[in-house]
């Protein structure tokens, strides 16, 4: 669907409409609208009652860096091919986090799963230590994983290990 849509924008057409139920497909026109030329238009009617989104303006409004790390960002919390953190989803994971934005255009740059950039891994630790518990100060994923066991007795309300974390990341960045 989206390679059409590419297509079409290639070759003159300036307004192009796709139709989707799919949250995947939205996320990756908002790549694809990042990357049309300002005069063109990219719409999407979204969900069982078609919900007009203007692709080109959210695209817009999210700047060049967001867009473009968006998909990553959505296979990291979870997606059709991605599994998503036990009762962490989207609406948790999407305030307003500078840091994992940049996180995630290192990610981009880096050219094989093998190098992960430190400082982006341990950016996204701490973000995943945040997902789970909002005041924590802990900055290691196994150390916070043992506090809030210890806190809630409960296996699903923990982060994941540090090896497990490290192997999403990579599945979510180069999936």
């Amino acid at each position: 669907m989206l390679l059409h849509a590419s297509h079409a924008a290639q070759h003159g057409h300036h307004s192009i409409l796709l139709r989707t139920l799919d949250s995947d497909v939205v996320v990756l026109a908002m790549l694809l609208a990042q990357e049309m030329q300002s005069e063109d238009k990219m719409w999407l009617a979204f969900g069982t009652s078609f919900q007009y989104l203007a692709a080109h303006e959210i695209a817009a409004g999210l700047g060049r860096g967001k867009a473009r790390v968006l998909p990553m960002f959505h296979a990291l919390t979870g997606c059709d091919t991605m599994s998503s953190f036990a009762r962490r989803g989207k609406k948790t994971a999407c305030e307003d986090t500078p840091e994992l934005t940049e996180a995630l255009l290192l990610l981009l740059l880096s050219f094989a799963p093998r190098d992960i950039p430190d400082v982006a891994i341990r950016i996204i630790k701490r973000f995943m230590i945040l997902l789970y518990d909002r005041t924590g100060k802990c900055t290691d994923t196994d150390k916070a994983r043992r506090k809030l066991f210890a806190r809630n007795n409960n296996v699903q309300l923990i982060t994941p290990t540090k090896a497990a974390l490290e192997e999403h990341v990579k599945r979510a960045v180069w999936s």
